[in-house]
């Protein structure tokens, strides 16, 4: 389907084109509006972004583990540096005070669906909603639209890519997946595994256990004391290209 060209040589054309256009330089000027969503957003699962600066961001997806949470925030702000928490929507409904701490500690917050269903087994209209509800749930508790989305259990498919990219939200996995939701998964284990699959635009995966507390500052530590610098997915993405490779 092609566009309709509309003449402005009617004084209706032209109001009409006035107003839009005004509308257009006040979302300009709104800070909210201009930082809502990237100028382009990848049309593909990002796995890790292909960068030559020796930078890494960590995911931390929060759907349980309260308690945790404001553990991990005290590490990050100690350290100075930024976490992506992917929020679940009804967590976020549930414990508004700790999404606008994490905002206000300079956090970035993603979108985990509303309540980790499974995304592939949703329709396309159920999944816009899905991820709707929940961008919309975090925005109004911290005045932040999230731009990022983890898809529960790393699920996805062309519709759930689809659903994303219908809301502007860049489908994001990971490069590094600590499995610190197993209990054998230990403090060495996945301090030593981030050491050995550390890389430029690698994105780590975490969640909040006892095991992540105890290993994140040993985590952050390993990677400044070899150059890394820590950032929010938005900005690793900013830093080069997007790719869908893990290594």
């Amino acid at each position: 389907m092609g566009f309709r060209v509309i003449s402005l040589r009617t004084p209706t054309a032209k109001l009409i084109f006035l107003t839009l256009l005004l509308i257009g330089l006040a979302a300009g000027l709104n800070p909210r509006v201009l930082h809502a969503h990237p100028a382009t957003v990848p049309d593909i699962p990002v796995y890790r972004v292909k960068t030559s600066q020796k930078v890494m961001a960590l995911t931390i997806n929060v759907v349980w583990g309260t308690s945790y949470v404001p553990q991990l925030a005290q590490i990050l702000e100690k350290a100075g540096v930024p976490a992506t928490f992917m929020l679940g929507g009804a967590w976020a409904k549930a414990h508004p005070d700790l999404v606008r701490q994490l905002a206000r500690d300079g956090n970035e917050l993603g979108n985990h669906g509303w309540n980790h269903a499974h995304p592939t087994q949703l329709g396309y209209e159920a999944l816009v909603d899905d991820i709707r509800r929940t961008n919309d749930t975090i925005q109004s508790i911290a005045g932040v639209m999230p731009t990022v989305y983890a898809p529960p259990y790393g699920e996805f498919n062309r519709t759930v890519l689809q659903a994303a990219q219908s809301l502007h939200m860049t489908l994001t996995m990971w490069t590094i997946d600590t499995i610190d939701w197993r209990p054998s998964s230990s403090v060495d284990y996945m301090v030593n595994k981030i050491s050995r699959l550390k890389a430029p635009g690698a994105i780590v995966l975490m969640h909040p256990t006892d095991r992540t507390v105890a290993a994140l500052p040993l985590i952050i530590e390993v990677l400044k004391a070899d150059g890394y610098r820590l950032v929010t997915v938005t900005r690793l993405l900013q830093s080069g290209t997007p790719a869908t490779d893990a290594q």
